[in-house]
């Protein structure tokens, strides 16, 4: 395996630049080369990938959260945004459309059909707002709670997996900041008024 010294003397005699820093035993996809620009062309102020943490988040998540399709009790099917919504629902209850939204990252268009999907699967049921007729209220039917049931202990079991490299403390640590990243971000909305 490549060290970071050995691909610094890389990079200087072919032509490259390394793309980002990173600790010489790593195993991560930060390390790749800079391919050169053709010429003439020489971004400046570029960011430094490593420390950019929205592109960071993102490159996590593409790994982590699209699990692979999974056919449950009765030959259903369950995709990945099918999964985020009956999660979300299970452990929050009841939600509107657009707390669901802003909760699994998907634009209201795209809830409302994941949501009907759903529905037509008898997984979820949606129901007017007594406070606001405006608003939808989506919660897991019957079915779909023993949906969430066959799938969730081997979401947990990937999820468990994910955090093998990290010993207890760290484990803790990084939830710590997790939290705080949350709560320095938190624009999360609620409908309370409205589930009624």
């Amino acid at each position: 395996m490549a060290t970071a010294s050995t691909f610094m003397q890389t990079a200087e005699t072919d032509g490259t630049t390394p793309l980002s820093r990173r600790s010489p035993n790593s195993g991560s996809s930060m390390l790749m080369k800079k391919r050169n620009f053709p010429p003439g062309v020489e971004p400046r102020n570029v960011i430094d990938l490593h420390d950019f943490l929205p592109y960071r988040i993102h490159l996590l998540a593409t790994k982590i959260a699209r699990p692979d399709d999974i056919e449950i009790d009765g030959g259903i099917v369950i995709r990945a945004r099918d999964w985020r919504i009956i999660l979300q629902l299970a452990s929050r209850g009841p939600l509107t459309g657009r707390e669901l939204s802003a909760m699994v990252g998907l634009d209201a268009a795209t809830i409302t059909r994941v949501v009907q999907r759903l529905g037509e699967l008898g997984l979820v049921t949606t129901r007017v707002s007594s406070a606001d007729r405006r608003k939808q209220i989506i919660s897991l039917t019957e079915a779909g709670a023993k949906a969430h049931d066959q799938l969730a202990p081997g979401r947990k079991e990937v999820a468990e997996g994910l955090l093998e490299c990290f010993s207890a403390k760290e484990r803790a640590t990084f939830f710590m900041l997790l939290d705080r990243l949350e709560e320095h971000l938190h624009d999360e909305p609620s409908d309370d008024e409205w589930i009624e």
